[in-house]
């Protein structure tokens, strides 16, 4: 499995600091020629990443997939189908990080970083799932079934926590053990100390005038130029037969003897139960009940009295008989008063005390209360039954020969037009249609000009079959249609451009020694002057803007820039460097000297990882990942990761 697609709670430090993996491996051993060879080092036949004994396997990848789908269409607020996912190289990045991640636990593991086998065990002993609800204690026997329910093996998590476990101690000995050199630190300290000196003004957009309107030659050129913007995607127009529980539930009546049925035979399940908050405390004999009855009567705690007979009480909160894991005690203790101890009980697992601390009687549900619920989950049945109903006599008139049209119609659900749209259901105004789905979009590409699709799910009470009448290849939009927006387009272009070029030959009036008040003066502007900007102190210049500020500190002096501002720009001379105070130069080499150590490091990550993927020489089969995820298989990916395809097998 892989640890930084499947987990986001690693040990920043750790991570950052596997950068100086390439050192390390040099120095034990590992890598080059003298790595000795792995008998366990082939590929798997369902592999997907395969790294010496470091494997993703078909299902651990499609689970890692849809995560990572998943949160993506979490953050953009939309869905995509797995299909356009793919054709952009979703598929690829994460095959890519996976054999990095792969790559850096079996060079770890080759170097012999491994954490003992009682950390493992302490670290799954830590996970809540694996804990008795009950009892409080560690199960072996509940964490199994947790991990059979979610399809995993104990052996893979013992696996997961050894390769977390390993690269954490490896990074945290790697940043307790690394210091940068002091001579870098100085470096870096007299950088922030320098004294800058800043002549700038402030460049209005505004002295550009108004470009004329293009032309439809200049419209048509600056289409073809922007052509990779603004080429529209495949679009596909479909006839739709839709058989939907929810545009069928508003027509449902539902009668009222339906209603009262319902309720009384769902009365029990609606109603709120009795509730209660009861303590258990085991105990092996009636004199030992007999004396926790006393001190719970007196005030005593139950934990103090547990513990002083080598047991744990059981809490149980606001919960129903059900809830008891012993039945016998349960039936007692909801026939108790409250504060008032009752025992020994003798129980079907033992003898215990109990004591009630409150009781929250049962509500009963009213018809009134309930009939909103019950009759909105009698239309949503009926619905979903009529939907079914009408998909069974839409297919029933399809093998009798009709096409979807007339199908649709017999049904009495008629069909309809929708389209052109792009693989992730976006018109051409760029606006999602409503009749549109995942299912739908997702069917309506994976089915050729021409063609029908065969009757499938669209969700619950939801059923569709489709028919492409047109597929629109990717194109420009025509210029009467795109007119508009790209002749707004086309005026900002021309007017950023104008401003480029105004803001260059202001720059080249001061290049050529013109002062610089005289400069600004022909734009109607007035020259600021800073003095003494230093690197330590750059915060207290942050309203300039970061572009104005890497520049301050990157050009010679003498040299002349123009950087973005808010509403414009910003038009500069660097007037002069000085060296800072030297008196202040190892105070800040020794406060910066630790960040700078972690910077250190943390550059050289993607470099090592890097080598360390070389290395092991990960192995990659796109084709099965793609087969997994259910895709054209041998499908190409236009600007795609060359890494990937590389190792593809």
């Amino acid at each position: 499995m892989t640890g930084t697609l499947r987990s986001s709670a690693r040990n920043p430090i750790g991570i950052a600091l596997m950068g100086a993996l390439t050192l390390v491996f040099l120095l034990l051993g590992v890598g080059g020629g003298q790595r000795l060879p792995d008998i366990l080092s082939g590929a798997k036949a369902d592999s997907i990443v395969s790294a010496g004994n470091h494997v993703i396997s078909a299902t651990e990848y499609k689970s890692i997939f849809d995560q990572q789908k998943k949160r993506l269409e979490q953050q953009s607020g939309q869905t995509y189908a797995t299909d356009f996912l793919v054709k952009n190289g979703f598929d690829q990045e994460i095959i890519n990080q996976m054999s990095m991640d792969q790559a850096d636990a079996e060079m770890l593991r080759r170097a012999g970083v491994r954490p003992a086998p009682s950390l493992i065990d302490d670290q799954i002993k830590k996970i809540p799932f694996a804990f008795d609800k009950v009892t409080g204690k560690f199960s072996a026997a509940q964490f199994t079934q947790f991990l059979a329910a979610q399809g995993l093996t104990l052996r893979q998590v013992q696996d997961d926590f050894t390769d977390e476990l390993a690269e954490r101690h490896f990074g945290m000995a790697l940043a307790a053990g690394y210091q940068m050199p002091r001579a870098y630190s100085a470096i870096n300290a007299i950088a922030a100390l320098e004294n800058r000196d800043v002549s700038y003004f402030f460049l209005d957009p505004h002295i550009i005038p108004p470009p004329t309107p293009p032309t439809d030659a200049q419209l048509t050129a600056f289409m073809k130029a922007h052509a990779a913007e603004l080429t529209r995607p495949e679009m596909r127009t479909i006839t739709l037969a839709r058989f939907s529980a929810a545009s069928l539930a508003p027509s449902i009546k539902i009668d009222e003897s339906q209603i009262e049925k319902e309720f009384n035979a769902r009365k029990a399940a609606l109603s709120t139960p009795e509730t209660r908050s009861v303590t258990q405390i085991p105990v092996k004999t009636a004199a030992q009940g007999a004396q926790a009855v006393q001190r719970l009567s007196r005030g005593d705690s139950a934990a103090a009295i547990a513990k002083s007979f080598g047991v744990e009480p059981i809490t149980y909160v606001d919960k129903t008989q059900d809830d008891i894991a012993d039945r016998k005690l349960g039936t007692v203790a909801f026939s108790l008063k409250p504060n008032q101890p009752q025992g020994p009980v003798q129980g079907d697992l033992g003898m215990a005390v109990l004591e009630v601390t409150k009781i929250t009687p049962a509500k009963a549900t009213s018809l009134s209360d309930a009939r909103a619920k019950i009759e909105a989950d009698l239309r949503q049945k009926a619905a979903q039954d009529k939907a079914y109903a009408m998909s069974a006599a839409y297919d029933q008139a399809r093998q009798g020969g009709a096409n979807i049209a007339s199908a649709a119609q017999k049904a009495g659900a008629p069909s309809v037009t929708i389209g052109p749209f792009t693989a992730t259901g976006l018109g051409e105004d760029g606006k999602p249609i409503p009749l549109l789905n995942v299912q739908i979009t997702k069917a309506a590409f994976s089915t050729d000009a021409g063609q029908d699709s065969d009757i499938a799910d669209a969700g619950p009470g939801d059923y569709f079959a489709l028919h492409v009448e047109r597929v629109t290849p990717p194109s420009l939009p025509p210029l009467d249609q795109a007119r508009p927006k790209l002749t707004q387009a086309y005026m900002a272009d021309s007017v950023r451009s104008a401003f480029r070029a105004r803001a260059e030959g202001l720059q080249n009036d001061i290049r050529a020694g013109k002062p610089i008040d005289d400069v600004a003066a022909t734009v109607g502007a007035h020259v600021v002057r800073l003095s003494d900007i230093q690197l330590i102190k750059a915060q207290q210049y942050q309203n300039l803007g970061r572009d104005f500020l890497n520049a301050v500190f990157t050009v010679k002096a003498g040299e002349t820039f123009a950087v973005g501002a808010p509403g414009g720009a910003f038009v500069a001379k660097l007037d002069s460097v000085r060296p800072g105070d030297p008196t202040l130069t190892a105070a800040v080499a020794n406060a910066v000297r630790g960040k700078l150590s972690q910077d250190y490091l943390r550059d050289l990550m993607d470099t090592s990882k890097r080598a360390a993927d070389k290395e092991v020489a990960v192995k990659v089969n796109l084709k099965l990942a793609r087969q997994t995820l259910g895709v054209d298989a041998d499908q190409t990916t236009p600007g795609a990761p060359a890494k990937a395809a590389g190792k593809a097998q």
